[in-house]
This record gives structure tokens, C-alpha cells and sequence, in this order.
């Protein structure tokens, strides 16, 4: 499989207005490069007309006939600290048309998949805060690693609350998963409210404890940009794509290289059953209806006879 790194981009970095092209099995032609405007650029051409895609705020298309037979559609990255999810975004546009020999089909599929990331460069974003990041992060990881491996990568999205503010970060058949991210010399864990561990089914509380890292730092999942990349890798459906993508871009995040780039080592990932015999404040215990918010720590080391793994 092909794909574009930053290296590739760094390489050409003071080559303004260049391309270089990228080896692809495909019936379009692919190149990477710098636009005029100094804006790095992903490049299809083609011997037959695109269909039509729509700017947004961060990405710019340029559609346009050069001569009879050559037609470009050019992808130029508006803001510069967007780098590490314009990476990503390349990686994936050129994942959708590889082996498509077809230049009809390899155009439309290309057309699908940009409408995908549409919601990703529509706008900024907000600055969020650091915990939330390490939330975000924790999440992500877990979807990675013990979700996808547990139930396959579709449901495992699909089973992802994302930003809709669901109860439960993940729920799937009759299990449900609610992941807290701390950092490593955490002793306690916080639960924000009582619907956090609130159930009458038996579920899991996920304890995913990190260090924070230099940007050097990299494992392949040390950050939320490469866990985006890994996540997307495994993904086959568009559909889980789209629905992937979108939950990530529910969080209306901040798309820069300061978001992407926070590196992280994961310490571990633990697992508690959490069950009738589980300590937690439930919905029940509070006993006043002027009481309209609770939240409670728990101490990590005393939750070792629920552990389950």
C-alpha cells in the first residue's frame, strides 16, 4: 500500500509550486508537492473530466483542464499547523483509489471519500482542554487496541459514543465500557457522574494509565494523529469511515499540529468488572432532588479484586 508521509513533504518543503509523483497502482495519476502559494498540496490527474468538490475553510480544491486529456483536482492545505491530519487525510484519499483501474470509478471513489473528511476541514475547531485531550487519547486507544481486537473495527466504532454524550463511552450487545485516562502516578480516578458506572446490566470501567512524552517520542500510537492514521488503516467500510470521522469531528477539535502531536506512552490498560458489588455512588444513593450533579474519586489500588486482567 502507498502512502504519503510528512518526510515526502519535507523533502520538497522549499520547492515552491512543485510536484513530485507518488508510485500508485491506479488509472489516476497522484502527486505530492507545494503550491505557489507555499500551501502543501495532494494532486489527482486524470485523462477525463472530476466530478465537482467544494472548498471548506481549511482545504482548498482546484479543479481545472490543463489540455485535451489532462485534468486536475488539487488539494492545497490552508492552515499550516494542520499538518498532522493533513497527512492522515492524504494517506486516505490516496488509499481510496489505489488499484481502481477504472478512471471514471478511481474519480468518483475519490469524490466519496473527500466528502467523508469534508467535516473534518470545515472549520478551526476549539481549543480543548489538556484533559480532555488525554480523554480523547485514552478513548482512542481503546477503540485501537482491545475494542477492534474484541469485536472487529466496524463495531467497535460503531459501539464508540464519541462526542454525543452518551452515558456510557462504549456500549455493544450487552456489554458497555466506560474509559477513564489518567496519568501514571494517578492513585484515584474520577467519575463525573452517577450514570458514569450506573447500570443494571454488568459492565467494564477501563483504566488507561499514560505518560506524558517528548514530541520525538512515537510507537505508532503515542498520539491522537497517529492513532487517527492506525484507526483509519484498519477500516475497510465506507460507512464506518464516515462514521468514524464524524464522531472525531463532533469533538469539534482544534485540527492543529499541537493537538495531533501530544505524545504519550501508555503504562497500562486494566480492566474492572463492575457489577452489584462494585463501589459507586448510584442514582438511587442521592437522596435529595436539589442535588443535581455528584462526582466521587475512587482509589485505584482498592478496585484490585475487580481487576480482570
Amino acid at each position: 500500500m502507498s502512502s504519503v508521509t510528512k518526510e515526502m513533504f519535507e523533502v520538497i518543503s522549499g520547492e515552491i509550486g512543485s510536484q513530485k509523483m507518488i508510485e500508485l497502482d491506479s488509472a489516476v495519476k497522484v502527486y505530492h508537492g507545494i503550491s505557489n502559494d507555499g500551501n502543501l498540496r495532494l494532486s489527482f490527474m486524470s485523462s477525463v473530466a472530476p466530478p465537482k468538490m467544494e472548498s471548506t475553510k481549511l482545504l482548498k480544491v482546484i479543479q481545472g483542464k490543463e489540455m485535451d486529456g489532462v485534468y486536475w483536482t488539487n488539494f492545497d492545505l490552508l492552515q499550516t499547523n494542520a499538518r498532522q491530519v493533513f497527512y492522515s487525510f492524504c494517506n486516505d484519499m490516496v488509499s481510496a483509489i489505489e488499484g481502481i483501474d477504472e478512471e471514471k470509478k478511481a474519480l468518483i471513489y475519490l469524490k466519496n471519500r473527500f466528502h467523508i473528511w469534508k467535516s473534518m476541514f470545515k472549520r478551526g475547531g476549539a481549543n480543548i482542554s489538556a484533559e480532555l485531550l488525554k480523554g480523547l487519547f485514552g478513548e482512542l486507544y481503546f477503540l485501537h487496541t482491545a475494542c477492534s481486537e474484541k469485536y472487529g473495527i466496524d463495531d467497535a466504532v460503531a459501539a464508540w459514543s464519541g462526542a454525543d454524550g452518551t452515558a456510557k463511552d462504549f456500549s455493544i450487545e450487552t456489554d458497555w465500557y466506560e474509559v477513564k485516562t489518567v496519568s501514571s502516578s494517578a492513585v484515584s480516578v474520577k467519575i463525573s457522574s452517577v450514570f458514569q458506572l450506573s447500570s443494571d446490566v454488568p459492565g467494564h470501567l477501563v483504566i488507561v494509565k499514560i505518560e506524558a512524552m517528548s514530541p520525538l517520542y512515537t510507537n505508532g500510537k503515542s498520539s491522537i494523529g497517529e492513532l487517527l492514521q492506525a484507526i483509519l488503516e484498519k477500516i475497510d467500510l465506507e460507512e464506518t469511515r464516515e462514521l468514524f470521522i464524524g464522531k472525531l469531528a463532533g469533538y469539534g477539535l482544534n485540527l492543529t499540529d499541537e493537538c495531533c502531536l501530544e505524545k504519550y506512552s501508555v503504562v497500562s490498560q486494566h480492566f474492572y468488572a463492575v457489577n452489584s458489588q462494585f463501589p459507586r455512588i448510584l442514582e438511587s444513593d442521592v437522596k435529595f432532588q436539589e442535588i443535581c450533579k455528584v462526582s466521587y474519586e475512587l482509589v485505584i489500588n482498592s478496585l484490585d479484586r475487580f481487576k480482570e486482567n
